[in-house]
């Protein structure tokens, strides 16, 4: 088939929880978007994800990362309840709280010295010797070094987060477009006024990568050399009516986050050599296994549900990549959030719709623009990158 299939203001390439927050937030704007999908809906990151909305156990230093997280996490409960109005679909948002508990001496200080720049920047942050985390969390935890609690750090499903971006963007006039791959842009004078798939054209003003780890792949057919790779997550869900603890428990490798539906979710790995290959191993969810029972006990009786494996999207700095592309005109990025990409849904979805409506972004992007010099997190001989 060929010729113009379809004509859009806004062209949102994924359909995970970044583009359909992208899209809910668009069409809450009055923007006609569309987005395209090259599985199913949430099928890729989204899928696998824990759904942690980890602010503050997920970062190490203050600086820009640490406030984005820290606005979008405030975004989730006024954005629960207009997509609840919206679409009658509830994200499950629980509220209880982090413990990251601390592996050893070096850990502890770690976390104490995160402890004292948190509250310095206006954060909850309460120090649990191992006798106070005993008394909380009961004798099933075996805690050595004591650990951080973060009672403002919390989590939602991520299968019913994803539901309500999509169905209440549907609502206000979003098309989704899935089982359809894009095989190239469309170029006029210099910008980008659409796709190509095989069944044909989608035509639009503004085009949106939000393609997680593929994104670079995708920018590649462009001549855009970006530092976005995939890195395999593995994790796993067990049964149980009734979850031993409310809270997330967070440590080195290991997470164990306890959902309303009562199952029990345990991640997860990070896999950078894996590539695109999505599929679970043995080895890695026994290791996960391991470690989650030394951190929780009482959960090794509770039985395996299925295994879960996703490809995150990682950059080079740690950081996503946010807003316009320099010298092509009409194209976004909105990709590269790695372990973040829930948390950062809401303040995401905001900056590119402010960004595509004219009105200044509520956050400064310059870290995280596209054209930034990206230097690597650890040092290497990898050579640092720009477009």
């Amino acid at each position: 088939m060929t010729g113009t299939r379809y004509q859009t203001d806004a062209l949102i390439i994924g359909g995970g929880v970044i583009g359909c927050a992208i899209a809910y937030e668009l069409a809450k704007a009055g923007v006609k978007a569309l987005v395209l999908e090259k599985e199913t809906l949430g099928s890729q990151s989204t899928r696998a994800g824990a759904g942690m909305l980890g602010a503050q156990v997920e970062m190490m230093e203050p600086g820009p990362f640490f406030e984005l997280g820290i606005k979008s996490r405030a975004l989730f409960p006024n954005l629960q309840e207009e997509l609840r109005e919206l679409s009658g679909i509830d994200m499950e948002l629980q509220t209880p709280g982090i413990f990251r508990v601390a592996v050893d001496e070096a850990d502890r200080a770690a976390l104490l010295a995160r402890q004292s720049w948190q509250t310095a920047a206006g954060q909850r942050a309460v120090w649990f010797e191992d006798e106070e985390l005993r008394s909380e969390l009961g004798d099933l935890l075996t805690p050595k070094f004591g650990a951080l609690y973060l009672p403002d750090d919390h989590q939602v499903r991520n299968p019913q987060l994803l539901l309500a971006l999509a169905a209440s963007a549907k609502r206000l006039g979003v098309q989704f477009i899935e089982q359809t791959a894009m095989v190239g842009f469309l170029e006029e004078n210099g910008a980008v006024v659409g796709v190509k798939t095989i069944e044909g054209e989608v035509r639009a003003n503004r085009v949106i990568l939000a393609a997680g780890a593929w994104t670079g792949l995708i920018a590649n057919q462009l001549g855009l050399e970006l530092p976005i790779y995939p890195v395999r997550g593995q994790s796993f869900l067990l049964d149980s009516f009734a979850p031993p603890t409310p809270f997330t428990i967070y440590t080195h490798g290991c997470y164990i986050l306890p959902k309303r539906n009562g199952q029990v979710y345990v991640g997860a790995t990070e896999e950078p050599q894996a590539g695109f290959d999505r599929r679970p191993n043995l080895r890695s969810l026994a290791v996960l296994s391991t470690q989650a029972i030394n951190l929780f006990p009482s959960i090794g009786q509770l039985p395996f549900a299925a295994p879960l494996a996703g490809l995150r999207p990682g950059s080079r700095d740690g950081l996503p990549f946010l807003g316009p592309v320099p010298g092509i005109e009409g194209l976004y990025l909105a990709s590269g959030h790695f372990r973040n990409g829930v948390l950062l849904s809401a303040i995401t979805g905001r900056v590119i719709a402010e960004l595509l409506t004219g009105n200044a972004p509520s956050v400064d992007l310059t870290p995280f623009a596209v054209d930034r010099k990206v230097v690597p997190q650890t040092a290497d001989t990898t050579p640092t990158h720009s477009i």
